[in-house]
């Protein structure tokens, strides 16, 4: 049996995580951001065909993002 999840609860959850630990527990957000992409290709490498991470990640390559606002109190 697979549980179908909704995309934005997976998203707010793993965001929730972040902010607790850049805040809670003062970890560098570059330590965290390196983590997550480090998660996020092998997890992608795990799954994909070599032409399909390949393709991913020229797509994270190529993507324009905006920044997040945070303001000082959310974001130390």
């Amino acid at each position: 049996m697979t549980k179908e999840y909704d995309e934005q609860k997976v998203y707010n959850d793993l965001f929730d995580h972040v902010i607790h630990m850049l805040n809670d527990h003062q970890i560098p957000l570059e330590l965290v951001a390196g983590s997550l992409m480090a998660i996020a290709q092998r997890l992608y490498r795990t799954h994909l065909t070599q032409e399909e991470y390949k393709r991913i990640m020229d797509v994270a390559r190529f993507t324009e993002v905006e920044p997040y606002d945070f303001t000082k109190e959310t974001l130390h």
